[in-house]
């Protein structure tokens, strides 16, 4: 991660496009064509029939063809720009009997992908590769009267004859993208290195070359050549024509990965076929040239002879007011057409003499023309059936959503969820929908914002407004799938830069700068985001329905939770303590704005440093970030180093991490101010952003994260600016959504730093349209032990304490229909720590923390109204004060939160309980049927009881009084499990832990637990248990009890698969082995003890089975394989 500032200044200006009332596209039969280079195409009864069309009694004058032309799109909102589908003039050869069959055709011109851009000032030409598409698409229809190729008129006598023009050719071999990001690839490479070759010739002919004509050669390369120039060497039919220079690239991550090098040169004497050598002149070992593009321009003589199709333009006579153009090698039906507009051809009119055609035209302009034998017509590709679609009729909608075709009923589900839950609608679209109807086919991204921009123009300024886009889908930098397994599936947009790993980069934000001057391009205006822009970067529907089940998931009940109060900021350390200061900079920023929130500090630094073989490690800071995710945290924020799969140098997140956790109903939002953790449109790369989002029933319910290299300073201004939207409380105690959070923030930062292209590289992955779980109601404090909340009281050490309050709307209103549980957490004062300085680049600095729970509980609430006692623990900051008192509140429905620091926490009380005794302590594992000496799973969850009449000591604050786990009597595996605890319903003496253990090796271990209560008392217990290998499945212990039965049993049987459906059958036989009850039924728990069936001693007929010895067969069988048997006898009295 790096350090860096530019501050631009702009205007913004009202809409001014127009558009259609709806498309073309939304009534009749279409059929879609494509070309891959320019020229005149004939499309005729055979090639209709074979697309499906309908030729029966088909009028000529009803076929209508329409295209945009299918260069790429104009990313400025002012630049050239076409609505809908534009109809094409085509010509009709039907034999003038006005229907088209037989050997009747249609003929069309069409520019094809590539486009050249003329340079007027210089009459020269700039080539432009389509990057997305190579080909162009057409829309054929019948219907009405179409638009024909129509006749120029004949003009005067010529000021000019011309019989050559100005010939053009490129050749662009987009093969490579070196860095996996930015629009620009590259073709052949030129190198020493084992199975290449230092040169590279092309063969480029010149037909009917005008003699003496010589050519100008323009070429673009780069080149790795490492602390070394190097250069390339170009010749023109064996000719030396000039060399391009290559600076050095430098060795770092963050340098240029390759330099540029143009060249342009003029070569006399250019001959029929032409032979253009490039060699490159490495300058160091392993260094590697790659040529980009070359471009070449001569003179031909207008002729057909040996040509097909002949594309003509002439600079030589451009501003005289008639030009006679003289085309040679001519036949009878040669025909010359004007293509100057490409929609709207023109066929000219001239005079013939034997295989000589003249036509004059106005010159005043540069104008181009295409000759042809319409015998000799190009075909086009049959593109299949387009469905009738009208995006441009749309109704108003809250939320966008754009998505694949394959992913469009997990679309639709979660705009429904939308629907339902929060009254948001939307409009859900298909990427090939929108190619259709704003890009004439063509997979452009910039289609996509025309589409979204259309909707901002019509209703963004009505209370129909557009607030969200979502781009449900991944993306690629290959546009053209040449990447195996690639995933374009709804193109992301990609910076111009491809070789500066810092200035090239992807953004979402294109598709939100929708005001008409507004262009991700330039720099003359500050772009602002009118819409709040989110990404679903799913590749298969598998992955979307993991998204959007998540979704329902973080809306269901299942999901409310005191989790919802917390807030977790993880930091990575060195570099002089960076990281630290703007962690610091940004929990301010938290606890000001969001006073409500908890936030747990867990600063790399501040836990004590490892080594081992894989490197420096923080095992205990990363068991508490663990512990947070999997206990609950709205906010899980990082910043420090990372990658695309971890975070810190020491590791402190990475997939091992991640598969561990169980959090279907406590999903953060994950916020990692660091390097390209989720570069989502890199389909070599699995990132573990990417999965956290993706992944089924755990990780994450969204990201705002970084999509390439970035930059510390930046990132903590986004960050900290992050904070101060997401966690602000409207005027009407709302907070904002994920998409509204993310479009304040960079606009704020776009508009406050000048560091444009570091906020780009922020975007938001998930549901903009979704608002975290903030709760929606209040709670609030009204007496604390008898004296109004007013009035601060004062909690001393072993006091019991009486607190009262209640449930409120928004307003303050009680609600006295609210009937559920509180969850109350008591916290000391603020504590200094101190950071450890672990490392040379760390050093040990003081932060501060309100993180010590002097108690967690639970209490019934009442109509709205709420009262819970507790003890205060002798382990408290005996100097006095304000604490803290977080509420928490739901009802199965709906939930409530509150913050309470009225009150003052200090000095000692007087204990007079006489207490001498440590808690009780009951260890199980998985669930309460667990027994000591039992077997478990690798992974399995430990349960811990407590109970004790002074209440559970939690604070963590007195040395060695935590509730502690100790692993098979190692002291180096031990588990702190304060945070665990939470007391039993209006109860502060009873409690449970319930702990995620990490995966364990198969074969016996023990557990022995720890615990104190408020007033300093301890006790220990040990659980001993078996791990099975979780590959495959293990029973144990089965039997029935009781045994011997007269007249009932149950059937118990131990087994390590928790949590999945087990397919179990129970056979009873008599001694002979004939079956005479048979039990099958699906039995699927939490833990690993299963008591399920029982038996009433009658047979499968209902009668009563005599006494006597009786076997019984245990079948089990998992999901996905695995099936275990088990004989066992029992007695009926």
């Amino acid at each position: 991660m790096l350090f860096a500032s530019l501050l631009f200044l702009g205007l913004r200006a009202p809409a001014q496009r127009a558009y259609a009332p709806g498309s073309v596209l939304a009534l009749g039969n279409w059929f879609m064509f494509g070309v891959q280079r320019p020229g005149v195409y004939k499309i005729d009864i055979p090639m209709l029939n074979n697309a499906g069309f309908n030729t029966a009694n088909l009028s000529s004058a009803a076929i209508r063809l329409y295209g945009n032309g299918g260069s790429m799109l104009s990313e400025a909102n002012n630049g050239s720009w076409t609505d809908d589908l534009r109809e094409n003039a085509i010509q009709i050869v039907d034999g003038g009997d006005g229907q088209l069959n037989g050997t009747d055709y249609i003929l069309f011109y069409a520019n094809g992908p590539d486009e050249w851009i003329r340079d007027s000032v210089n009459q020269s030409f700039q080539h432009r590769k389509n990057i997305y598409s190579d080909k162009s698409y057409y829309f054929l229809t019948v219907g009405g009267n179409g638009r024909r190729v129509n006749t120029a008129p004949l003009l005067g006598s010529p000021v000019v004859t011309v019989s050559t023009f100005n010939d053009r050719f490129f050749h662009e071999l987009d093969t490579v993208n070196f860095l996996g990001s930015g629009k620009e690839w590259y073709g052949e490479e030129l190198s020493a290195l084992p199975g290449r070759s230092l040169t590279r010739n092309f063969n480029v002919s010149f037909p009917n070359l005008q003699t003496g004509a010589g050519l100008e050669l323009r070429v673009q390369t780069v080149a790795r050549s490492v602390n070394s120039s190097s250069r390339f060497e170009c010749r023109v039919n064996n000719q030396l024509a000039g060399s391009v220079p290559i600076n050095p690239a430098g060795g770092g991550p963050y340098d240029l990965f390759a330099q540029p090098g143009t060249g342009s040169f003029l070569v006399p004497g250019a001959q029929l076929n032409n032979t253009i050598s490039f060699s490159y002149v490495p300058g160091g070992v392993n260094a590697q040239g790659w040529i980009n593009w070359f471009e070449i321009f001569t003179r031909r003589n207008i002729s057909l002879n040996g040509v097909s199709q002949l594309l003509f333009r002439d600079w030589s006579s451009v501003g005289n007011s008639r030009a006679e153009f003289v085309l040679g090698n001519a036949g009878n039906n040669t025909l010359v057409w004007d293509i100057t507009d490409p929609v709207n051809p023109q066929r000219m009119q001239g005079n013939s003499n034997g295989t000589e055609f003249r036509f004059v035209n106005d010159a005043l302009r540069l104008r181009e023309y295409v000759a042809f034998n319409p015998a000799e017509a190009l075909l086009p590709s049959l593109e299949g059936v387009v469905a009738n679609q009208n995006l441009h009729a749309g109704s108003p909608a809250d939320l966008l959503i754009i998505t694949y075709h394959s992913l469009l009923p997990e679309a639709i589900r979660l705009a429904n969820l939308h629907q339902q839950r929060n009254g948001i609608s939307s409009v859900v679209v298909t990427t090939q929908q929108v190619f259709h109807e704003f890009g004439s086919g063509t997979p452009d991204p910039t289609a996509i914002r025309d589409f979204v921009k259309m909707y901002w123009d019509k209703y963004g300024s009505t209370s129909g407004k557009p607030k969200y886009l979502l781009l449900f889908g991944d993306a690629s930098f290959d546009y053209k799938n040449r990447l195996f397994n690639n995933t374009n599936l709804v193109p992301a947009w990609q910076s111009l830069s491809s070789l500066d790993p810092l200035g090239s980069y992807t953004s979402d934000d294109f598709f939100g700068f929708l005001d008409d001057q507004e262009d991700i391009n330039s720099t003359a205006l500050i772009n602002l985001l009118d819409i709040g822009i989110g990404r679903i970067p799913a590749k298969n529907p598998g992955e979307a329905k993991n998204y959007v089940d998540k979704a329902f998931a973080y809306y269901a009940p299942e999901s409310l939770g005191l989790w919802r109060n917390n807030l977790c900021f993880v930091t990575d350390d060195e570099d002089a303590n960076l990281h630290f200061q703007d962690a610091e900079i940004i929990t301010s920023t938290a606890a000001l704005t969001g006073p409500v929130f908890n936030i747990q500090k867990l600063y790399l630094d501040a836990y004590r440093q490892e080594t081992n073989a894989g490197g420096a490690q923080y095992p205990a800071a990363n068991q508490a970030s663990n512990n947070q995710v999997i206990n609950g945290s709205l906010i899980w924020n990082y910043n420090g180093h990372g990658g695309p799969r971890r975070l810190a140098e020491e590791t402190v997140l990475d997939q091992e991490m991640v598969n561990s956790w169980k959090n279907t109903n406590r999903l953060p939002l994950f916020i990692t101010a660091t390097c390209d953790f989720a570069p989502y449109d890199n389909p070599t790369i699995s990132s573990l952003g990417e999965d956290l989002l993706l992944r089924p029933a755990s990780g994450g319910i969204g990201l705002m994260t970084t999509t390439r290299p970035v930059f510390a300073f930046s990132n903590r201004i986004m960050n900290n600016n992050y904070m101060r939207f997401a966690l602000e409380e409207g005027v009407n105690g709302q907070y904002r959504s994920l998409g509204d959070a993310i479009r304040e923030t960079k606009n704020f930062t776009y508009q406050t730093l000048g560091d444009i292209i570091n906020n780009r590289k922020f975007t938001l992955l998930g549901d903009p349209a979704l608002t975290l779980a903030f709760p929606a109601q209040r709670v609030r404090i009204t007496k604390v032990n008898g004296i109004p909340a007013a009035q601060a009281d004062t909690l001393s050490s072993t006091e019991k304490i009486t607190i009262e309050g209640e449930v409120v709307d928004l307003q303050g209103n009680l609600l006295n229909a609210f009937n559920g549980n509180l969850y109350p957490a008591v916290f000391d004062k603020p504590q200094t720590i101190f950071t450890l300085g672990n490392d040379p680049g760390s050093i040990a600095a003081p932060f501060q923390t309100q993180q010590v729970a002097l108690f967690k509980g639970q209490s019934t609430v009442t109509a709205g109204r709420f009262s819970f006692s507790f003890r205060v623990p002798k382990d408290i900051n005996y100097q006095f004060g304000n604490g803290k008192l977080s509420l928490y509140a739901e009802n199965g429905a709906t939930d409530a939160n509150g913050y309470f620091q009225n009150f003052i926490i200090g000095g000692e009380g007087t204990d007079n309980s006489g207490d001498k005794t440590g808690p009780a302590i009951r260890l199980f594992l998985n669930d309460e049927l667990f027994a000591s000496g039992g077997i478990t799973n690798q992974r399995p969850r430990l349960i811990v009881k407590l109970a004790d009449s002074s209440g559970i000591n939690t604070t963590g604050s007195g040395i060695g009084h935590d509730i502690v786990a100790t692993l098979d009597d190692d002291n180096r595996q031990f588990f702190i499990l304060n945070e665990f605890y939470q007391a039993e319903l209006n109860s502060y003496q009873r409690g449970v832990v319930r702990f995620q253990l990490p995966e364990l090796t198969p074969g016996r271990h023990s557990i022995k637990l720890k615990a104190w209560d408020v007033l300093n008392n301890s006790n220990e217990a040990v659980l001993e248990f078996i791990v099975a290998d979780d590959a495959d499945l293990e029973l144990k212990h089965v039997l029935n009890y009781p045994n011997p039965f007269t007249t009932h049993t149950s059937f118990w049987f131990e087994h390590n698969k928790p949590g999945l459906p087990l397919q179990v059958q129970l056979q009873i036989m008599t001694i002979t082995g004939r079956t005479i009850k048979t039990f099958s039924r699906v039995i699927q728990t939490d833990g690993n003890r299963s008591a399920d069936i029982e038996w009433n001693g009658r047979d499968d007929f209902g009668d009563r089975v005599g006494r006597g010895v009786y076997l019984y067969k245990l079948r089990v069988s998992v999901p996905g394989g695995g099936v275990k048997e088990v004989l066992e006898k029992l007695v009926i009295l």
